[in-house]
């Protein structure tokens, strides 16, 4: 006897994010299938009632990213070739070569019933076709799972299940449908403000250095410290995001960002204090003959003098220079457009005139960065590399926050813990609006543009985000402090001085919601900087006005806004 009913695969729930992605509607999608019922030596006494089989499979891929294999609770950035290939994950069948990505198979919801008994299901056989498979992959099990390792590409799975009939034979039922192996590859590249600096995977202890991204090796391991790389970096948290969004996918994540980067100098050709290697270069020998998904990037701060600018303002103080100040500060707009940083000043003094005045003078040998003139050029360079190079399918930039705070703050300064406890040297009010408008501004204007000419997609309103009371001088956030700090007299306490009551790397836990409360600073301050990777001289400690744990995870949730809005992965 055959009874030929008809049937539906059950694909899950996707969540409104993961259905938002290209490949995943058009994969995912509930697909009608053909479901036939075979009964073999049914009993006589049993033949007037029907047998009911409702079979069915969902079906997953394990995670690839956001692990801490050894346990040494950092999260594991592997960036190996072996790793971005799929050869890491331990067993591969066999067939890590040619199908390196493992998938489960999972028919846990087949149903089979008799005149409303339970019937026993004896066991399930499984056929895999397509992607270019010569003859048919079959599998048999007496569990309902089963772990298979596919290279990417669409296939046609069916399932086979054998139920027990009462007394004896057997009856079996056959479903059908798409499973489509995607794992996305995920690449950063960039500057500090991509690779986490400010933000060390655990914190400096008295002598003891701070420790950085956890490698798979002992390259990568030297590699990530020497970059300055963090799992709190917007990127690797976006990519933590992505990997959990959808069962369906899995993400493999390589970064090769790294702290001082400039198009040019860094991205494009090496970083002699960082690497042998551009980061272009890294990137082709990581991922070797596979396409890139998504490229994360931020890039040309320094391309402009982020650090000199800083500096610059820090010096220029009208107290202690009345004199010299307003051309210091305009030499370092200047500066910032142009990219020639040998400029200085000398007092001018005028005994017959009796005047004493300023003039500007030309100092030191300071190589010429490219400067807001030449930036737009520097990125149509960096796009020819990464289109002739890496041909990624997407590419996503992010603007420049603001750690002014967009005048949503009560303090006056930024950047003056930077002198304490005198702070005569600091960024003022006067100069955060205009180095908005002359270097905020214009650098966020030309990643916009450049992105409109490449087909680049530029994350939008990262800077309006930090300006709206998240700058340089909100609160600190507050993990708690022990019982036995406050137990200390007022004027013997400071925040500094805990910093595990204002610091945790989320690589692992990421951040409690309500740490992140409005008014809550989303960058890092010298004497963090200081405390919590060093050195101690805040002058010298490069995580200083650096996007915190908490800025990071502000520019992850936009990025990873865009990559839904756009269906990209």
């Amino acid at each position: 006897m055959v009874v030929t009913r008809p049937g539906t695969r059950n694909h899950g729930t996707l969540t409104p994010l993961s259905a938002s992605y290209g490949r995943m509607l058009r994969t995912l999608g509930t697909t009608l299938l053909a479901l036939s019922l075979v009964v073999v030596a049914a009993p006589a006494a049993t033949a007037a009632v029907s047998p009911v089989i409702r079979p069915g499979f969902d079906w997953s891929m394990p995670d690839r990213f956001g692990f801490d294999a050894d346990h040494d609770g950092r999260l594991d950035i592997p960036n190996s070739p072996a790793y971005v290939a799929g050869r890491s994950e331990g067993s591969c069948f066999g067939r890590c070569a040619s199908a390196p990505f493992l998938v489960v198979l999972d028919a846990s919801t087949t149903a089979a019933t008799m005149g409303g008994s339970t019937l026993d299901l004896l066991g399930f056989r499984w056929q895999i076709s397509g992607n270019g498979i010569t003859a048919p992959l079959k599998y048999s099990s007496v569990s309902p799972r089963l772990t298979v390792a596919l290279a990417e590409g669409a296939y046609e799975v069916t399932l086979t299940v054998i139920a027990a009939l009462p007394g004896q034979g057997t009856v079996t039922a056959r479903v059908s449908g798409p499973v489509v192996v995607d794992d996305l590859l995920v690449v950063a590249i960039g500057d500090s403000y991509t690779s986490g600096e400010g933000n060390p995977e655990v914190r400096r202890d008295g002598d003891i250095a701070a420790l950085w991204a956890d490698g798979a090796t002992a390259v990568a391991e030297a590699d990530h410290s020497a970059a300055h790389r963090s799992s709190a970096a917007w990127p690797v948290q976006a990519a933590l995001a992505l990997e959990r969004l959808d069962p369906h996918t899995s993400v493999t994540f390589i970064t090769v960002a790294t702290s001082g980067a400039e198009i040019q100098r860094g991205v494009l050709s090496p970083q002699p204090s960082r690497h042998t290697l551009s980061q272009i270069d890294q990137v082709e020998a990581l991922v070797g003959d596979r396409d890139i998904d998504m490229l994360l990037m931020s890039i040309g701060g320094n391309d402009v003098g982020f650090g000199k600018m800083v500096h610059g303002l820090v010096d220029a103080d009208r107290l202690l220079d009345p004199f010299c100040y307003g051309t210091d500060v305009a030499n370092v707009w200047q500066s910032v457009y142009d990219g020639n940083w040998n400029r200085s000043s000398a007092i001018d003094i005028d005994l017959f005139g009796a005047r004493i005045g300023c003039k500007p003078t030309a100092e030191g040998n300071s190589r010429a960065l490219p400067g807001l003139s030449g930036l737009g050029t520097a990125y149509d360079r960096l796009a020819a590399e990464i289109s002739g190079r890496l041909h990624p399918e997407s590419v996503i930039i992010t603007e420049y926050p603001d750690p002014t705070g967009g005048g949503n703050e009560t303090c006056g300064e930024i950047v003056g813990d930077i002198t304490a406890p005198l702070r005569f040297h600091e960024i003022s009010t006067a100069e955060q609006n205009l180095g908005r408008e002359y270097v905020l501004n214009p650098l966020n204007d030309a990643i916009s543009q450049a992105s409109r000419r490449h087909g680049w997609i530029a994350v939008p309103h990262v800077s309006d985000a930090f300006a709206a009371g998240h700058g340089y001088c909100g609160d600190w956030p507050d993990y708690g402090y022990p019982d036995s700090f406050f137990s200390r007299p007022s004027w013997m306490r400071s925040r500094g001085d805990y910093p595990d009551g204002w610091y945790r790397s989320p690589g692992l836990e990421g951040v409690p919601a309500e740490i992140d409360g409005p008014g809550v600073t989303w960058y890092r301050t010298a004497a963090q900087s200081a405390a919590i990777q060093g050195p101690s001289d805040r002058t010298a400690t490069p995580g200083t006005l650096h996007p915190n744990e908490l800025g990071h995870q502000a520019i992850a949730g936009r990025v990873l806004g865009v990559v839904v809005a756009w269906g990209l992965g």
